[in-house]
């Protein structure tokens, strides 16, 4: 029999010695020779990962922090160490279980990595640090599973370390099985907890953790370490690769490595350059978004829809050309409110464009921009992507086109007010002050007062045509109070008193209270020039229930 040494894949089917001159002469001929596979290569982010504090980058605060408490002594149970993602969470909880198991005189803030406890750990096979992924391991079986452990002490090493990564993702149960061992731990534990979404973890967990921010790293951060990793491993690379890189990487260190080691595959036995990181990542496409925005910059409508069917045509995602439109003219906002922040979010190079840009731009046009791109990007359900593109961008050039339509139909609806009063009597009933005739109204004006204040230049029609933009006023102040009143109708208008209807009762009480009615007075009063009282009733109009009854007291027209 052959020995088996080696998995399947290690096994190769050649041709056997000469009959008589080894084992395998009764296979046929073959036999069955095993070779050693090649060493799996580790990926960047794994390979040089930081090994001690001193090799985690760009979080000093928390460096200092965890030092400091580790030099003097002070280290508690459970720490929450929050932030984005590849900013060195996970990193910094495998260095602080090193530094509390180190052997050589440990708990120390600068672990030997040499020692049994400290290469265990680097290597991941330590019995006393438990790793364990919470968006797996979600449930509340499988906490209390890992909580069995948890007064079991350590096999080898001084403390028994639960790394618990992405904590967020535990369930509400799971959470309540993890909060008692917080509450009374055993002296042997340590919780390190990390997370992206901080404020998806219950306040019970977060006031029993010493939390730590990392921040999103600095591109000149991450070039430097870019720069490092490529001379150790040997990569030729060109400096404006390195900035482009960490760009990029969006202030997050393990995507730039892996970027990086992308961008090595691409380029070969070259040096990575831009036309590698094309390659790698896809053309930039610098010049059809810098023509879009030139042809907005110059009102050219025209101009702009061909710079995007001839994108199309070269095959460039629509939606990804309005998020790099978008993020063009936040780059334009911030080079007009806070250059300073500029620095850090584009390269130098390119800072200078966008600042040349922002001189030429108007900051209306930008807020438009902004509005409109954002609002076709929103829409994650749309299959028309192209068309949203288009529309926003005329919105943008065209301004006026949009406020001209609603103007006209404003005035259309008032000149179709007036006809109907002409022609006959309202069909609100008269009551109170409002009973004398209209030219009797008119007289009882305040002299010097504006028509625009006055109760008849309020009307169905007028509110009617007013009411998109009453109710996107509305919008950017309560979005429920919105809801409600999507699904309302005008009732009725006299004079300064405006009646609208409600679908049941708890949307009229909701929208009844004073904070609200004032939204809505406020809202009104913006765009009419008029101070109304307004009143919200559930049912039926407050124009039919007249018609019917005209006779009727207002509370009887609540109909619960």
């Amino acid at each position: 029999m052959v020995p088996w040494l080696g998995s399947l894949s290690d096994v190769r089917l050649r041709s056997a010695p000469p009959s008589g001159q080894g084992p395998c002469s009764t296979l046929n001929e073959s036999a069955l020779v095993v070779t050693e596979s090649p060493a799996p290569t580790l990926a960047l982010y794994r390979k040089h990962r930081p090994a001690a504090f001193d090799d985690l980058v760009g979080q000093s605060a928390v460096v200092d922090g965890l030092t400091a408490a580790l030099r003097t002594g002070r280290t508690v149970h459970a720490y929450l160490f929050s932030g984005p993602r590849g900013t060195g969470k996970t990193s910094a909880a495998r260095i602080l279980a090193k530094c509390l198991n180190c052997e050589r005189g440990g708990p120390r803030p600068d672990p030997c990595g040499k020692c049994a406890s400290c290469v265990a750990i680097s290597q991941g096979t330590s019995f006393d640090v438990i790793e364990i992924d919470a968006a797996s391991n979600s449930r509340v079986e499988e906490t209390r599973e890992l909580l069995k452990g948890v007064d079991v002490v350590p096999a080898y090493s001084r403390m028994k370390v639960y790394i618990v990564d992405e904590i967020h993702m535990m369930s509400p149960s799971a959470f309540n099985a993890l909060l008692k061992t917080l509450e009374e731990p055993p002296a042997h534990a340590v919780f390190i907890l990390a997370t992206t979404e901080p404020h998806k973890v219950p306040a019970t967990i977060l006031s029993r953790c010493q939390r730590y921010e990392f921040r999103r790293m600095a591109p000149e951060t991450i070039g430097l370490r870019l720069k490092d990793v490529a001379a150790r491993e040997k990569i030729r690379i060109s400096a404006d690769a390195i900035t482009r890189l960490a760009f990029l990487a969006d202030g997050a260190l393990r995507d730039a490595l892996v970027l990086l080691e992308q961008a090595r595959g691409f380029a070969g036995d070259g040096a990575i350059d831009d036309a590698a990181l094309d390659r790698a990542f896809g053309a930039s496409h610098k010049e059809t978004v810098s023509a879009i925005v030139d042809a907005i910059v110059a009102g050219d409508a025209s101009a702009a829809l061909e710079q995007v069917a001839a994108a199309a045509a070269a095959g460039i995602d629509p939606t990804w050309l309005t998020r790099e439109l978008l993020r063009r003219f936040r780059l334009v906002l911030l080079a007009q409110h806070s250059p300073g922040t500029l620095a850090f979010e584009t390269p130098p190079d390119d800072a200078k464009a966008v600042t040349a840009l922002a001189r030429r731009v108007e900051i209306s046009r930008v807020y438009a921009a902004l509005k409109y791109l954002s609002e076709a990007l929103a829409d994650k359900f749309s299959t028309q992507s192209r068309i949203d593109l288009e529309l926003a961008l005329v919105r943008i050039i065209l301004p006026g086109e949009e406020s001209g339509l609603r103007e006209i139909l404003e005035r259309l609806r008032a000149l179709e007010s007036r006809s109907e009063g002409a022609s006959g009597p309202s069909q609100s009933p008269p009551s109170g002050a409002d009973a004398q005739p209209p030219r009797a109204r008119q007289t009882a004006r305040p002299a010097g007062a504006s028509a625009a204040k006055t109760p008849a230049s309020l009307s169905v029609a007028k509110l009617e045509g007013m009411w998109p933009m009453i109710l996107s006023e509305i919008r950017a102040s309560s979005n429920m109070l919105f809801g409600v009143l999507q699904h309302s109708t005008i009732a009725d208008v006299a004079g300064t008193d405006v009646t609208l209807t409600a679908q049941n009762k708890f949307a009229r009480d909701h929208a009844s209270d004073p904070p609200m009615l004032k939204l809505i007075a406020d809202a009104i009063a913006k765009h009419a020039g008029v101070e109304p009282n307004v009143r919200i009733v559930v049912g039926k109009s407050a124009m039919l229930a007249h018609a019917a009854d005209p006779f009727a007291p207002a509370s009887e027209l609540d109909l619960i």
